[in-house]
């Protein structure tokens, strides 16, 4: 009876677990539409929001503090948290690389890891840092609202790696800890958290894409105000 059981438990699947990489400069509900609609749909066991520490491309972020504040306050569902894996390594300056992020995720948890980007970025996924080895340490989801976007890949390189590893059957991905592309089409609020600090700065509402204890936080600590936190 002992045996039986050690091995029903080393039979247990891995746990799957949700990277969302982003600045969250600041969090709005087109991020929380597509976390909510990965986690109830692919009923994934967790997932983290994993806000950038130091931007890649050298964008000027507000404040990690600030960034990490807001994103806590929108939390309202148990299995889905917040990383503070690339603001910590901020701190020794280093700058924040998926590669580096989905590695440390793939050493750290007994998991299989589903990073989620969207579509957009991925057209220009070979500017990444070591991009074509991301797969060999996660999955990737591609949210679009429109997939058909992907059908047109224009650079060779890119549309080599999307149909090499493109899977249709989401069962497939749980049976293997890296090494798929997944598509997943959700139709969110298509807003850019630029076009959100952009019409604060303006004083323009803003009520209809970020949750209402968000909107008391940015006022309360007067972010977006300044032309240098627009850019």
């Amino acid at each position: 009876y002992l045996v039986k059981v050690k091995l029903d438990h080393n039979l247990k699947s891995m746990p799957l677990v949700g990277l969302f990489g982003g600045a969250y400069d600041p969090i709005h509900n087109g991020h929380l539409m597509i976390a909510d609609s990965l986690t109830n749909k692919l009923k994934l066991d967790q997932l983290f929001f994993i806000p950038t520490g130091i931007s890649a491309t050298d964008k000027n972020l507000t404040s990690a503090d600030h960034r990490l504040n807001m994103i806590k306050l929108a939390l309202t569902n148990s299995k889905i948290n917040v990383s503070t894996y690339e603001i910590d390594n901020s701190l020794n300056a280093k700058k924040s690389f998926t590669f580096d992020t989905v590695k440390h995720f793939f050493k750290k948890n007994n998991a299989i890891n589903f990073f989620i980007m969207g579509s957009d970025n991925f057209l220009k996924i070979n500017t990444w840092k070591d991009w074509d080895k991301l797969l060999k340490y996660a999955h990737i989801i591609l949210v679009d609202r429109q997939i058909s976007n992907l059908s047109s890949i224009e650079d060779y390189e890119i549309k080599k790696f999307y149909e090499q590893h493109l899977e249709e059957n989401f069962n497939n991905l749980k049976l293997k800890r890296s090494g798929y592309i997944y598509k997943h089409q959700i139709d969110y609020i298509d807003i850019a958290s630029s076009e959100i600090r952009e019409r604060l700065h303006q004083d323009k509402e803003v009520s209809d894409v970020i949750p209402e204890k968000i909107k008391r936080y940015i006022a309360t600590n007067n972010l977006y105000k300044s032309f240098g936190q627009v850019i």
